[in-house]
């Protein structure tokens, strides 16, 4: 299967092994079973949601998302230069500021943590209004979707934007027929499906988890596509560019929503301009082929973003914001979902704004392939190692 960008699925279950390390005083609310107490279901529930998240993710293509660097970091100070991250603190005060019930509850239903991305991924339509973009966010999307398909010259007009929403989990129906998917992970009856998505909705409907939009459920974007995916589940699903309300949320905490959301749909619409280009293949392997595409995407959405005919946002705005969001960047280097540690985003990304600054004549796009052998022949500078 050709190897996408993004995903939660792992970054979900990820979260897991932080809340499996608290302690939760657990306490009932009624309707909604949180009898269960955190500590002692979490450490075994993580493992096997986490292995499962990951044969899920594998299954369609998508990638980890940066995030689980931020809840699971594997750190080797060996080589490179790697620590915690904005995103670290983020995410923490969204654990931290959980409620005991909503700790115990979600432990209880650990795929809470992917069910708004199944749901966007297989059944989200643009012409659906739960999967609309949120109005503070969608005019800005939606003009720089408009301009990164003029930009590149791919075939783009079968790309569908929309969103992901964690209210979703509020609708009974709808979390039912994600439960019942056949994929690691889910494939409940119909009858433990129903069940499980009345618990759910029942509980979003109370007002946990802010009615279901905290942003750990949806704290990802990524691009997707089925084009030659054998997987009868996806067959005939069009190609997608899904924005979580949770990246947009992290991104202004950070300080950098003025430029953030744009620069992840650079980055994510670089990895529609791989799939349309057949760049995912090389000679690397696992890790390594994993942190190429997802640094050549990191350089594709920078030189639009930077270009004079693409954004023209201000370089040293961009790659100021930036270095905060690679910070995402992870330091999982024995993992296949790495994407390169900050140092190697941020070189990636300047690269590819000096490329865009050097132009000549001024506002000449480069062909996305030429581009593409450029990036290759830069590689082994950008993932030098940088220890000091």
């Amino acid at each position: 299967m050709k190897q996408s960008p993004r995903f939660l699925a792992a970054f979900g279950a990820s979260v897991v092994l932080t809340i499996g390390s608290a302690t939760a005083a657990v306490a009932g609310t009624g309707a909604v079973d949180t009898s269960a107490p955190a500590a002692a279901v979490a450490p075994a529930a993580a493992r096997t949601t986490l292995a499962h998240s990951g044969e899920a993710a594998d299954r369609f293509g998508i990638d980890r998302s940066p995030a689980r660097a931020a809840v699971e970091r594997a750190i080797d100070p060996g080589d490179y230069q790697c620590g915690p991250t904005d995103l670290d603190a983020y995410v923490s005060g969204l654990i931290n500021g959980m409620s005991d019930a909503e700790y115990a509850f979600l432990v209880r239903h650990l795929e809470m943590l992917d069910i708004p991305t199944y749901d966007a991924l297989l059944y989200g339509s643009p012409t659906d209004a739960r999967y609309a973009l949120r109005s503070d966010y969608r005019t800005e999307l939606t003009h720089t979707f408009r301009d990164v398909k003029r930009f590149w010259d791919i075939q783009s007009g079968d790309i569908q934007l929309m969103s992901m929403h964690g209210s979703i989990m509020g609708d009974a129906a709808a979390v039912s027929r994600v439960l019942q998917l056949p994929i690691p992970g889910f494939g409940q009856s119909p009858a433990d499906a129903d069940k499980n998505a009345k618990d759910i909705a029942t509980a979003v409907d109370s007002g946990m988890f802010d009615h279901g939009n905290n942003p750990l459920f949806t704290l990802n974007a990524f691009a997707f596509t089925a084009e030659g995916d054998p997987d009868p589940l996806v067959k005939g699903v069009p190609d997608k560019l899904i924005f979580g309300d949770g990246i947009v949320d992290a991104l202004n905490a950070m300080g950098i929503g003025d430029v953030g959301p744009r620069a992840v749909m650079g980055h994510e619409f670089g990895h529609h301009v791989q799939f349309e280009d057949n760049l995912f293949e090389s000679p690397l392997t696992g890790p390594e082929a994993t942190r190429r595409t997802e640094l050549m995407a990191d350089a594709f959405g920078t030189y639009f973003a930077t270009h004079a005919r693409g954004l023209s946002l201000n370089t040293k705005r961009v790659l100021q914001a930036e270095k905060t969001f690679y910070e995402v960047g992870d330091c999982a280097y024995d993992n296949s979902g790495h994407h390169g540690t900050p140092n190697q985003r941020l070189r990636s990304s300047a690269w590819a704004a000096g490329i865009a600054d050097s132009a000549r004549p001024q506002g000449k796009i480069l062909p996305s392939l030429t581009f593409a052998d450029m990036f290759e022949q830069e590689l082994p500078v950008i993932v030098a190692p940088d220890a000091s």
